[in-house]
């Protein structure tokens, strides 16, 4: 009984041993890539449906509250998915250069994401910024 305790404590701490130190690795070009290409598809999407929807409303086919509603939970999930590719080290050069290119796309989306907010008619550059995030997702994804 006791032998077999001592071998369940041994597998146990070499079993969370072993979680804390592939938890303490940096990414790996697949996980960079990976997390680059799902917060910019979180982005374009986001951007995508703010447009449409500030059209909507300008249009009259929708109200403020649906607009305010449907960019809040787009505006969530996209801030929450570039934090997540912020946190995460470049493995390297290739993936640096990545990461260079794309930031400043994501840090534009979220400014522009926070103006539609704030005045959701107000949609007319968002197109461009999605056609640039689209460039990118064709390269990258």
């Amino acid at each position: 009984m006791r032998r077999g305790l001592v071998i369940v404590a041994v597998v146990l701490t070499l079993v969370l041993g072993w979680g804390a130190y592939a938890s303490t690795q940096p990414p790996d070009r697949h996980e960079f890539r990976a997390t680059a290409v799902e917060a910019a598809q979180s982005a374009h999407d986001a951007l995508e449906t703010a447009y449409l929807a500030g059209t909507a409303l300008r249009e009259g086919r929708v109200t403020t509250l649906y607009v305010t509603v449907l960019l809040d939970g787009g505006t969530k999930r996209t801030a929450t998915l570039i934090s997540k590719f912020d946190q995460l080290p470049p493995p390297d050069d290739d993936m640096r250069a990545l990461r260079d290119e794309l930031d400043p796309m994501l840090t534009e989306s979220m400014r522009r994401l926070g103006d539609t907010a704030t005045e959701p008619t107000e949609v007319g550059a968002l197109p461009a910024l999605t056609e640039r995030l689209t460039a990118f997702l064709d390269r990258h994804a």
